[in-house]
């Protein structure tokens, strides 16, 4: 371009101050010796980090705001220091995550770093970037780089095995000095009378196998609770009138593998005279895929996800087991359970949406078998699996020889018939 030049430009800061969230600030150009060109005013917003509005002059009262400044620079931060790994990550840690503890941010793991980009509002990113230095048992001490400052900080992490599309962790203070005896000493770590981890949660989740199946019948109580809705907006093909003696609420985890979970908040329970279902047409209002749970506090814990949920797609619930066909569930608000709830909880004050009771009701024709898992151990395999029962008939040497013996006679008994 024309009139256009490559050069290094720097201002010497002559002074700032604030209007409400508008840093306004004055410099000078210390490579131009024209007074009118000297003398510029900038000006930055608290709630944007990619713009700066600059004047045309030295005064500054014609800068409002930066979007309606004579000139905006669009700026990215970037943090030139680089930190040489010093360890590793577990390898099932790699892929892409999101934070639950930072507004679900982004999370993309390799071997050696962990990269966080979080969204504090539509248009503006943040970026911190861990480096792993050293690992003892389940902590690891990772240098973080931001873009706030020019120094490093180190900060801890504790993290527990992965499990399902699972990773807890917490993460303790971030200090200046490079030790790992200093940075993860469990005083670092807050030490709150109640606390629990936090979550990565998999992007990309696979379902697993709920820990919770059956056919139930529940009540509800809460300031969200199920509607009766149809997913997609309109059905396939209209549906024919059908008269049902009793509704009721279902609460069903029926299909083959016990993956997800079929929510029906007015469903028709009545039969036939053959006990087959009436409305063999309707469609459960909501549809869940279980991706993870396990045992904390004492209390149980589930993950869910749902991509039509216009709030979270990945919903928290506490579950208990209250008698043995009853069970209690509260779900939460997003993607995490706050502290206090527990399977009562029901509104916002404790961080849940809703509250069901459900008790157990599989029919004959159901084929809908009764699962529980209380998640005390959620590395142990629990998928649906072929087992062979040989009831170990074969496998003892006495029965297995006197089997051999009367095979044989068989045969001998046999051919003798045949050649007779």
């Amino acid at each position: 371009m024309e009139g256009t030049f490559d050069g290094v430009v720097e201002y010497s800061c002559l002074g700032d101050w604030f209007v409400n969230k508008n840093h306004y600030f004055a410099v000078a150009n210390t490579k131009e010796s024209r007074k009118d060109e000297k003398y510029r005013c900038f000006l930055k917003n608290r709630d944007d980090d990619l713009y700066i509005g600059v004047s045309i002059t030295a005064e500054c009262n014609t800068l409002k705001s930066v979007e309606d400044s004579p000139e905006r620079l669009h700026i990215t931060p970037v943090k030139s220091e680089i930190v040489q790994p010093g360890c590793r990550l577990p390898q099932n840690f790699s892929g892409e995550w999101i934070n639950t503890a930072n507004i679900d941010a982004d999370i993309f793991i390799n071997e050696t770093h962990i990269i966080e980009t979080w969204y504090p509002d539509e248009g503006r990113y943040r970026k911190t970037i861990y480096v792993c230095r050293e690992q003892r048992d389940t902590r690891v001490m990772m240098a973080r780089l931001t873009v706030d400052g020019c120094q490093k900080d180190y900060i801890c992490f504790d993290f527990v095995p992965q499990h399902h599309n699972i990773i807890r962790y917490r993460r303790g203070i971030a200090v200046i000095k490079d030790d790992f005896s200093t940075v993860c000493s469990w005083v670092q770590f807050q030490n709150k009378a109640k606390w629990k981890y936090d979550l990565y949660l998999k992007k990309d989740p696979v379902p697993v196998k709920c820990p919770v199946a059956g056919k139930f019948n529940f009540t509800q109580r809460g300031d969200v609770k199920f509607e009766t809705r149809i997913l997609g907006g309109v059905t396939l093909s209209p549906r024919p009138n059908t008269y049902c003696k009793q509704n009721i609420s279902d609460f069903s985890v029926c299909d083959i593998e016990q993956k997800e979970i079929a929510i029906d908040e007015n469903y028709c329970l009545s039969v036939d005279h053959l006990g087959r279902p009436v409305d063999i047409y309707s469609d459960p209002d909501y549809k869940m895929k279980c991706v993870g749970f396990w045992k904390e506090n004492l209390k149980s814990y589930l993950i869910t996800y749902d991509e039509l949920d216009p709030l979270s797609k990945y919903r928290c619930w506490v579950y208990q087991r209250a008698d043995l066909n009853r069970v209690l569930m509260s779900q939460a608000i997003g993607p995490f359970c706050d502290l206090r709830q527990d399977v009562y909880s029901w509104n916002y004050t404790e961080g849940a949406t809703v509250a069901i009771e459900m008790q157990e009701y599989e029919r004959e024709r159901d084929q809908c078998p009764m699962h529980f898992d209380d998640g005390s151990n959620p590395w142990l395999n629990r998928e649906n699996e072929i087992q062979i029962f040989d009831f170990g008939y074969f496998y003892s040497s006495g029965r297995s020889n006197s089997f051999n013996i009367i095979l044989s006679l068989l045969v001998i008994s046999i051919q003798v018939y045949l050649f007779s």
